[in-house]
């Protein structure tokens, strides 16, 4: 960098660099450079302004690690609210593994079994042991406090996970989920754990919205698609509808429309697409109900 700034190339926002006091101890600086111009328009020297920044770096890891928190609170308090469909998903491949143990069990004590019989047994009960595990660790891996982690992502997957986690509470409120998914999709860098609690509050919010909407009607739609240089996902519902005063309160904090909400919900979830240098709003669907649109960057590194 120093060379870079004899040169004149220095940044005109200024370069971060660590220092070391007199005593040993050592700060963050953030330098300025620009060269001195006399009267005659020559350059005579460099003018350095060199700005503590230890405690705005100190204040800005505090807040970072302040939104960490909040995001995985936001994450145990939608697994809470979700409990009961949980269970009741789990509880499928348990009852089901119950069976078909009960079934070899039952087929060994009466002696009357061919080999191939219990092997399709055993077979059909690792499949549904299997599926409760990944149901497990899907749980684990949406509420365990992690740093970001941006790695390679396809959103159809992310979406897919976030499906499987509210599907049940969406049938029990007569939902229809319905996917709209581009076929040829660029992957993009993402942490896929945060895109899929954003996926889920949407969707969660979505499905709730629909509650006095007509049964025929109540139809929730994810459309993923490439606009230019962004993916676009659009969550859809036919509920009531969002007043246009209210619609950029929606992102505040501490602001939400549920008796019971702590307003935590969408705030966080625009924090995180940003935090992925994208955007998040919504508009209104012409069919009647919301449109939440979140863009995804392609290609950032």
């Amino acid at each position: 960098m120093g060379s870079r700034v004899l040169q004149g190339k220095a940044p005109h926002e200024g370069f971060e660099i660590r220092l070391m006091h007199k005593d040993g101890s050592r700060f963050d600086a953030l330098i300025y450079e620009a060269p001195l111009i006399d009267a005659d328009g020559r350059q005579t020297g460099w003018m350095g302004s060199i700005i503590d920044v230890t405690e705005r770096k100190h204040a800005e890891e505090l807040a970072r690690q302040q939104q960490e928190k909040l995001q995985v609170t936001a994450r145990l308090v939608t697994m809470g609210e979700m409990a009961s469909t949980l269970a009741h998903e789990l509880n499928q491949p348990l009852a089901a593994i119950t069976s078909y143990n009960a079934g070899c069990l039952n087929k060994l004590e009466s002696g009357n079994f061919t080999t191939a019989q219990l092997k399709e047994a055993l077979g059909k009960l690792a499949v549904q042991a299997q599926r409760a595990g990944h149901i497990i660790r899907r749980v684990h891996d949406f509420v365990r406090k992690s740093e970001p982690k941006l790695a390679a992502c396809d959103l159809a997957e992310a979406i897919d996970d976030s499906i499987g986690f509210i599907e049940g509470a969406a049938k029990s409120r007569g939902v229809r989920i319905v996917r709209e998914i581009q076929g040829m999709r660029p992957e993009l860098l993402a942490d896929q754990v945060m895109i899929e609690q954003v996926l889920l509050n949407l969707m969660r919010n979505g499905i709730e919205a629909m509650a006095e909407t007509p049964a025929h009607r109540r139809r929730l739609t994810i459309k993923l698609g490439q606009l230019e240089n962004h993916m676009e996902i659009r969550v859809i519902d036919r509920g009531p509808g969002i007043p246009p005063e209210m619609e950029e309160k929606l992102f505040t904090p501490l602001f939400s429309t549920k008796a019971d909400g702590m307003g935590m919900g969408l705030n966080i979830c625009r924090s995180i697409i940003e935090f992925h240098h994208g955007r998040l709003w919504v508009e209104s669907n012409p069919e009647g109900g919301s449109i939440f649109v979140m863009t995804l960057p392609i290609g950032r590194q």
